[in-house]
């Protein structure tokens, strides 16, 4: 008789390596405990399909590093008492940075993406200086962690989101065309000297496809554009399910083509819907809403626009060709209206059929994807601290 294996279990049986197979046996368990919060070894197993001896000993590592709590209930019966482990969320966390042209802003969540603290400042003229930029980050960070209660040295790993042509391999900003001290500053290697723990960095509308990609209007879908226009113009792409960043992180920086010319910064209609300015904002919904409602000059201003969307998609459907055409930045607040107008000039051009939703996760877009991506770097740092003292 053939013994019941998982997975992980029978890759080692079939000479996988053994520090791989530790690995994903490890992640395979932290994240059924997670789901759990509170779970049994009988729990586990049925979650993982794991070995009752596999179980105890990668939890034995968890409770050693300080991921997981170990406490006994009574069994019922005349046997020992049942162990039970509770998952520590708080053990470390990820922190999700934004910088744009206004403002910057701080999420702490943990490995379960629960939010546990949050701040934002206004930036001013500062944003235009890189070194107080990062300083007024670093400022609301604090101002999150201590809303969270939680120690400086939870803070275990980070990511920010800013603008413009940025090397996420590095995390030096390549290009930034309305501020040049940004050109060549190295993001990450200055913020994590000053924040105290590893910074990644990406290009924001990247980050806002990677959230949609997770737990968005993009969810199961692999090849995605996620796209704003107007006072601000860029896209995030997604190809097989992950970033696309292009050479030195230029894709998707569409307000830098010569040929396409949008580098003129729109002041009014619904260009406005993607300023990062209340009072812009609430001028271009006064101005849907009178569309909506029938009104002529309106309605043309809105037929305009959406042509410019348009033929911005028609770029992208013959080069990216996405499956699904996500809008934010502002423009999920005009999507009824929109997305109709968009169509109709798509079909009349004889254009691939795409797909286009708003966003799913409106203005946090953004900062949601700097926090995947900083809690997949926690959670891979984890796997591989446990992974190494447990060989040792």
């Amino acid at each position: 008789m053939t013994a019941n294996r998982s997975e992980p279990d029978a890759a080692l049986a079939e000479g996988l390596d053994q520090g791989r197979v530790r690995r994903m046996n490890t992640a395979v368990v932290l994240r059924a405990l997670a789901a759990a919060g509170d779970a049994s070894l009988a729990d586990l197993g049925r979650a993982t399909g794991l070995s009752r001896r596999t179980l105890q000993a990668i939890l034995e590592e968890l409770r050693r590093a300080g991921w997981a709590l170990e406490s006994e209930t009574a069994s019922g019966g005349a046997g020992r008492p049942a162990k039970s482990y509770a998952y520590v969320a708080d053990h470390r966390v990820a922190v999700a940075l934004r910088l744009d042209t206004h403002t910057a802003y701080a999420m702490i969540v943990d490995l379960h993406g629960r939010v546990l603290g949050r701040a934002q400042t206004a930036l001013g003229e500062d944003y235009f200086a890189p070194e107080r930029a990062l300083q007024h980050l670093a400022a609301v960070t604090e101002i999150a962690r201590e809303q969270a209660g939680l120690d400086p040295r939870v803070l275990a790993a980070g990511t920010i989101a800013a603008g413009g042509v940025i090397d996420a391999r590095d995390g030096v900003v390549v290009r930034l065309i309305n501020a040049p001290a940004w050109t060549g500053f190295p993001l990450a290697e200055t913020a994590t000297a000053l924040l105290g723990f590893p910074i990644t960095t990406d290009n924001d509308a990247n980050l806002a496809a990677f959230a949609e990609s997770r737990a968005g209007a993009a969810e199961g879908h692999d090849d995605v554009a996620w796209l704003v226009h107007g006072n601000r113009t860029g896209a995030g792409f997604l190809l097989r399910g992950a970033i696309h960043h292009g050479h030195r992180g230029a894709a998707g920086e569409l307000v830098e083509s010569r040929v396409l010319d949008l580098k003129q910064t729109a002041a009014d209609g619904f260009s406005l819907l993607s300023s990062p300015i209340a009072a812009d904002r609430t001028a271009a919904l006064a101005l849907t809403d009178a569309a909506r409602a029938g009104d002529d000059s309106a309605l043309a201003l809105a037929r305009d626009f959406a042509a410019e969307l348009a033929d911005l998609i028609d770029v992208l459907a013959w080069t990216i060709a996405p499956e699904l055409v996500v809008l934010g930045g502002g423009l999920e607040d005009a999507s009824e209206l929109l997305v109709p107008l968009v169509l109709e000039r798509l079909r009349e051009r004889g254009d691939p059929s795409i797909r286009i939703l708003p966003t799913a996760l409106g203005a946090d877009a953004v900062l949601l994807g700097a926090a995947h991506v900083a809690r997949d770097a926690v959670s891979a740092s984890v796997l591989d601290t446990i992974v190494r003292g447990s060989a040792g």
